[in-house]
């Protein structure tokens, strides 16, 4: 007797959540700056300064440097206010240790200024936290048993496993001439990244992509103009498990973008970021349903892995619109952002997204004014698989006498996450069973309604293929309805 185990070694996705947290800090106007009149708008860029799995959590910390626009109270020219927010988040999850790969990814759902006096303004961040973790795990299939006269029901079985998950460092450095942009000052960046090609080539994985940069920029006049800058890159990373044409991914997350405008107009950009790499294998494994040896009894040992099966996710996007009230007629909408704080499959058709939104615009008398808002959106979704890998972009318009039509655009993956049972047999051991058949070797049995040919051929101690031979059944029959069977006996 042999048994035909095969080891499985691949990684699991443990941790895939979306977290909200709010943190807040004070700070008082320097002594060079005129009194608070209006706070216009504020913003923040989320900087990751670590993030470091344990056994159940993973700890991520950074600063969110805001910028608080305001009016002095006497009038004048727009002042800005620079407020650090520190945060520590933890995220718990059962099975991450330090061992695993973890990615997380900072969004600014809103920033909330209030001034307390004219003196003094408290700022509160309200945060997204986008996690992933991915946890090493092996396990023992048992495919096949060698043993004369044993009777085993199986089946093959597809499954795409995570065979590789690996973390790397990425650093894109760039300098941009940017037209028209002399004498600007930044007010805001925000970075993604976009992949347009991942491949496997001998030992390596080949991203391309690129680094889009949208800023706010102000100019002497306290007018807002928007910058958008893109940075193509390519990066080469090893992994000596990659073959040529394997089935791989990369997931680009950005932990800080520093950005620096020049007088000339020279935007000077240092964007720390990291990829996670995925490498896919699909194979093709047995899985042992039953099994029995006819006139013995087996005692079998056995455990049921369960392995999740991860084919690669399909692109998709959607769209989906509201209608935002503001205190003012809207005259010009100078921009328009969004962040995903959540997404959630509610129907068969349908996807709701909950969306931070940001839009800054002009009033009638040319006031620059900002409003933000945590907006739940209803989006057409027949995908596959539940949403991942969310980005929104927006847009606005004026509409009615005090409001802004939104628009939002949903760019993501469907993914399928299936769980997958197998059998693994550490033992088997052969006891002798006493006969209840008395000698006899044919049995004459009327089947009523639908049977499956494996049950009655277990519990009448035979083998399927006697029962077809006997009754002239197809070599394919699986069951029989209705039927008067000749069911042979094997003592």
């Amino acid at each position: 007797m042999e048994l035909n185990q095969t080891s499985i070694c691949y990684y699991e996705k443990k941790l895939a959540h979306i977290s909200v947290a709010t943190e807040s800090a004070d700070s008082i106007v320097p002594d060079t700056f005129p009194d608070i009149g209006r706070i216009v708008c504020a913003y923040g860029t989320a900087a990751i300064k670590d993030q470091t799995p344990q056994n159940g959590r993973l700890l991520v910390s950074g600063t969110v440097q805001t910028t608080v626009l305001y009016e002095p109270e006497n009038g004048g020219k727009l002042r800005r206010l620079s407020v650090p927010v520190t945060f520590a988040h933890i995220e718990e999850c059962e099975g991450v240790s330090a061992e695993s790969v973890c990615s997380t990814v900072c969004r600014i759902a809103a920033v909330e200024a209030e001034a307390m006096n004219s003196r003094k303004v408290c700022v509160s961040v309200q945060l997204c936290f986008l996690t992933e973790g991915y946890c090493k795990a092996e396990c023992d299939v048992t495919e096949s048993v060698e043993l004369d006269g044993i009777e085993c029901l199986s089946h093959l079985q597809s499954i795409t496993l995570l065979e590789q998950v690996r973390s790397y460092p990425v650093t894109i450095l760039d300098d941009v001439q940017l037209a028209d942009a002399a004498e600007l000052s930044l007010l805001h960046t925000d970075c993604t990244m976009q992949v347009s090609e991942c491949r496997a080539m001998h030992g390596r994985i080949i991203v391309k992509g690129e680094a889009i940069l949208h800023c706010l920029a102000m100019q002497e006049d306290d007018a807002v103009r928007v910058l958008n800058s893109s940075t193509p890159f390519t990066q080469i990373l090893e992994l000596p498990e990659a073959e040529e044409g394997a089935l791989t991914a990369v997931h680009m997350t950005v932990s800080e973008a520093d950005c620096r405008l020049e007088s000339d107009g020279m935007l000077s950009c240092t964007i720390s970021a990291q990829a996670i790499v995925l490498l896919r294998q699909e194979r093709k494994l047995r899985c042992i349903e039953d099994m029995y040896l006819p006139g013995k009894v087996l005692a079998a040992q056995a455990e049921h892995p369960v392995l999740q099966n991860m084919p690669s996710a399909q692109p998709f996007t959607a769209e989906g619109s509201e209608t935002l009230q503001t205190a003012q007629h809207v005259s010009h909408v100078i921009s328009a952002q969004a962040v995903c704080c959540g997404a959630k499959r509610v129907s068969e058709s349908e996807l709701q997204v909950k969306a931070g939104v940001r839009v800054l615009y002009l009033s009638d008398e040319q006031q620059l004014c900002a409003v933000q808002r945590i907006v739940p959106l209803t989006m057409p979704y027949s995908e596959v698989g539940e949403p991942e890998d969310l980005t929104l972009s927006a847009r606005a318009t004026a509409a009615g006498e005090r409001g802004l039509l939104l628009t939002v655009n949903a760019n993501g993956t469907a993914a399928t996450q299936e769980r997958v049972t197998f059998c693994y047999i550490s033992a088997l051991e052969i006891k002798p069973k006493e006969s209840r058949h008395n000698g006899v070797t044919l049995v004459l049995r009327q089947i009523t309604g639908e049977e499956r040919l494996w049950d009655i051929a277990k519990n009448c101690d035979t083998t399927e293929q006697a029962i077809r031979c006997a009754n002239d059944l197809p070599a394919e029959a699986e069951y029989v309805q209705n039927a008067m069977l000749l069911i042979p006996i094997q003592d």
